[in-house]
């Protein structure tokens, strides 16, 4: 951060912390009511701001003056502030002026959180989101596997197949597409209706909450607030037309997964993971996971398969050989294909390029499994998807 930006934050906290908030007699500052405050270039300001009992008068006089008190900073050209409460009951979102509301505490995140006691086939308590045709959940049920990595580079090749692409980042505690699409100073705009612009970047577009608030901040939230602010990203974004949505998810089989499964309108999951048994143990808690809850497993990728030595050609299985071939076949599920260890696919995440974007190697194997997600959306439900021969 520059000098300048670093005044800039100094001036917006202290302006903050002059305000108090309604049920206490401190500063928002001082009462830890903001998270994730964030200064981008050009002073847009971004922040979360938690208040009481959901949506009510009292909630939009504070936005109003938070939003106004903080106009006033000289260097300051936009704010937007992302809103929780705490709720008793679910109340529907109704965002205005520059600020997105995500609300604590539904009732149905909540039961989401102790995980679902009777898991349903029915679709009827799952709210399409308009304009898109099908939502993918990239999964990997381990840590450190590259699913975020494996989700961008997906994307970038089905969007070179003629689809449009989207991608809905719902890592809250950990979000990494914008820095690997090279976006992270970027905040998203907002319609009259208050719903977010996805941010647009190599042909896809994005949502994130590494968007709205400072990236390096922590989340200190609970499984029913993540929830819950996850379903307004994708509920009150303007997507507009999206062939396929693929959805990065966080490690594990916890509150998101699960609420994705039973509420989003999941056309299927992808698992990613390493040829190695701690890895693949997850896979099978995973994959588990999305069969208790109806949704299709389109596959499993097996990522960092082997290292190639550039000059002998010599091939390394660092982590194991062929063990997601071994899962796939043992759950009777589709293998979709590996993804060897390469520099090149690390830095150009690291640089905000994705790999998948220049012609080689990686870009024709990317597109091969790619094709295969892309049968298996079109085969008939029930049945297998058609087997690609690729030469």
């Amino acid at each position: 951060m520059t000098n300048t930006n670093s005044d800039l934050k100094q001036a917006v906290l202290d302006v903050l912390d002059e305000i108090i908030h309604p049920n206490t007699s401190k500063g928002l500052i001082k009462s830890q009511r903001i998270q994730g405050l964030s200064i981008q270039e050009g002073g847009q300001v971004g922040f979360i701001l938690e208040v009481d009992n959901g949506p009510s008068p009292e909630a939009d006089s504070l936005q109003k003056h938070v939003e106004e008190a903080l106009s006033k900073i000289d260097g300051v050209s936009k704010v937007t502030i992302v809103l929780t409460s705490h709720s008793e009951t679910p109340q529907p979102p109704k965002a205005s002026g520059a600020t997105h509301r995500m609300h604590k505490g539904d009732n149905t995140a909540s039961k989401d959180a102790r995980g679902p006691s009777k898991p349903s086939s029915s679709t009827a308590q799952r709210t399409a989101i308009p304009g898109v045709n099908a939502m993918i959940a990239v999964a990997s049920a381990k840590g450190g596997v590259g699913k975020s990595s494996v989700t961008v580079n997906l994307a970038i090749a089905c969007a070179q197949l003629g689809l449009k692409v989207g991608i809905l980042d719902t890592d809250v505690y950990g979000p990494s597409i914008p820095t690997m699409l090279g976006t992270s100073e970027v905040q998203p705009e907002q319609n009259k209706e208050g719903k977010l612009f996805p941010i647009e970047a190599h042909g896809l577009k994005t949502m994130s909450i590494g968007y709205l608030v400072d990236s390096d901040a922590p989340m200190i939230w609970r499984g029913p607030v993540v929830v819950s602010a996850i379903n307004q990203m994708m509920s009150d974004v303007e997507w507009g037309h999206i062939d396929v949505l693929f959805v990065d998810t966080p490690p594990g089989t916890g509150d998101i997964q699960l609420s994705l499964t039973q509420r989003a309108p999941l056309s299927g999951a992808v698992i990613v993971s390493t040829p190695q048994e701690i890895a693949l143990a997850d896979v099978r808690r995973g994959v588990a996971m999305f069969k208790k809850t109806h949704t299709p497993v389109f596959g499993i990728i097996e990522n960092m398969a082997w290292f190639e030595d550039p000059v002998s050609k010599n091939r390394t299985h660092i982590f194991g050989e062929g063990g997601a071939r071994k899962t796939a076949e043992a759950l009777e599920i589709p293998f979709l294909g590996e993804l060897p260890i390469v520099p090149q696919i690390r830095e150009d995440a690291d640089s905000g390029t994705p790999a998948a974007i220049t012609a080689g190697p990686v870009q024709d194997s990317f597109r091969a499994i790619a094709e295969k997600i892309i049968a298996s959306l079109e085969a008939p439900q029930g049945k297998a998807p058609p087997k690609i021969v690729f030469e």
